[in-house]
């Protein structure tokens, strides 16, 4: 079928990265502090679902696909930014030791331990750390544990499109059975963070054949289209909220049904959703997911320095948590809501600096 780009999928990874780095901020009496955003994290799953939707899309009826120019792209598309962060996040180590070694300022963890070890470098360099229980996948430059998983699944993909050519579909639904019932079963043969983003990249697969059976024999008209899309983000929205303990099965679900509707673009929220201001920010979700947390360290590492020369608690610990607080609400959100604009700046930068020459340098080298 015709490659068509799916522009409401593009704007939903851009709001969903949004999330992701406000379910990173802690301000006190803000919005980051709504139940909603207190869950976002799922929001990282979704990003797995679309990737498999897209790539199911873009591959899956390919053929001939030479292995090493496939991961090629991948590779040059996903590391040239996640080793400038991770070199980031050295430096940021580096001048924490320095600050306590030669002036006694401690921030909130010892330099070089932990999550930060010299031990956790190397995993991090080979994207690996969430594949193997002796790691720690939130090491580091934090949220690069789902591109250590996602850059993997996409070898697996390539086996499943390559090696089972005529089996494929199968090969997906068994790889996205094997992966919840491992989790459901607690027969953890791999590390969660792999098994979910096995499970939610082939689901999502399998979404994008269901998407193409039915768009070749069904239309939905406007009002249809309109109703079910305002239904499913609907109840994604309020599952997403609520806390119940079919929490983690239920949220994935509904996120395969918002990549299923919204993949028709047909009723009113497709059209609201494919806003050009959506679409850039879209464009920039890589870059937004990747380096908002050195740059929340840094505004936290700001108000740790205030707190101790100012002697009031701006960022105080509660619950071992850190917090910001100015000490009104409105400054909290004012500040929240400023931060989220210099992330997304900073994003456009590394996007057009980084992101996009890592893409031209791996076309430059496919030749």
């Amino acid at each position: 079928m015709e490659k068509k780009r799916f522009e409401v999928l593009d704007s939903f990874r851009g709001l969903c990265a949004l999330c992701v780095v406000v379910f990173h901020m802690r301000f006190a009496g803000s919005f980051t502090e709504f139940t909603f955003f207190r869950s976002s994290e799922y929001f990282v799953e979704f990003f797995f679902f679309l990737s498999g939707f897209v790539l199911a899309h873009g591959y899956a009826s390919k053929k001939d696909i030479d292995f090493f120019s496939f991961m090629k792209i991948r590779f040059y598309r996903l590391y040239p930014l996640h080793i400038l962060m991770l070199g980031i996040f050295l430096i940021i180590e580096t001048g924490k030791y320095f600050a306590f070694r030669f002036i006694g300022f401690s921030f909130t963890n010892t330099p070089f331990s932990g999550a930060s070890s010299p031990d956790e470098l190397i995993p991090n360099v080979l994207l690996i750390q969430s594949w193997f229980p002796q790691f720690d996948h939130l090491s580091f430059n934090y949220p690069s544990w789902s591109i250590s998983v996602e850059f993997y699944v996409y070898a697996i993909f390539f086996v499943t499109i390559s090696g089972f050519v005529k089996y494929k579909t199968a090969s997906w639904i068994v790889l996205s059975l094997g992966a919840i019932g491992m989790l459901i079963g607690s027969s953890l043969y791999l590390p969660i963070p792999a098994l979910k983003g096995i499970f939610c990249f082939f689901t999502g697969a399998l979404i994008y054949k269901v998407y193409v059976t039915y768009n070749r024999r069904v239309k939905f008209n406007f009002l249809f289209s309109s109703v079910l899309e305002f239904t499913v983000l609907f109840l994604t929205i309020v599952a997403i909220s609520m806390n119940f303990a079919l929490k983690p099965l239920i949220v994935p679900f509904l996120f395969s049904l918002v990549l299923f509707f919204y993949s028709f673009e047909s009723g009113f929220f497709s059209k609201f959703f494919r806003w050009h201001g959506f679409q850039w920010l879209g464009m920039l979700s890589y870059s937004i997911y990747m380096t908002h947390a050195a740059i929340l360290f840094v505004v936290i590492s700001i108000g740790i320095i205030f707190q101790k020369i100012l002697g009031h608690p701006i960022a105080p610990m509660v619950d071992s948590i850190r917090y910001i607080d100015l000490g009104k609400p409105a400054l909290n959100n004012t500040l929240a809501i400023a931060i989220i604009i210099v992330v997304v700046g900073i994003s456009s930068i590394t996007y057009r600096y980084v992101e996009l020459k890592g893409i031209a340098l791996g076309k430059r080298r496919r030749k």
